[in-house]
């Protein structure tokens, strides 16, 4: 079985009613009009857009600085034990390995 393809074809053309002079105005009228919309959606787009990279921004500002501090203070411990000799040289390096990684890669997806 064959599919038949279809076109739909669009005739603008002059109503019989209108005269070419009216028909004129009517289409400038309608361009302009479509200008005005094209130009309001860009600027909605736009305010849209900063918008929400200000709040990511902000967000991301709130959670990570209390992960940084945290953080902070694991890092603090655990030097605190190593030099005490509760934990070894390696976990605390390997631990510090780690919260680098975390860091690295936190900082890769705000840039």
């Amino acid at each position: 079985m064959s599919q038949e393809k279809r076109q739909v074809e669009v005739i603008y053309a002059v109503p019989p009613s209108v005269d070419a002079e009216t028909w004129e105005k009517i289409e400038s009228r309608r361009l302009s009009i479509q200008e005005k919309q094209i130009t309001l959606i860009s600027e909605i787009a736009r305010e849209v857009i900063s918008g929400l990279k200000e709040y990511y921004t902000k967000k991301a500002t709130r959670l990570t600085l209390p992960a940084y501090i945290i953080i902070g203070i694991i890092t603090a411990v655990a030097g605190g034990l190593t030099w005490v000799g509760k934990i070894s040289g390696e976990t605390f390096s390997f631990l510090a390995g780690s919260i680098a990684g975390y860091i690295i890669s936190v900082l890769a997806k705000q840039l």
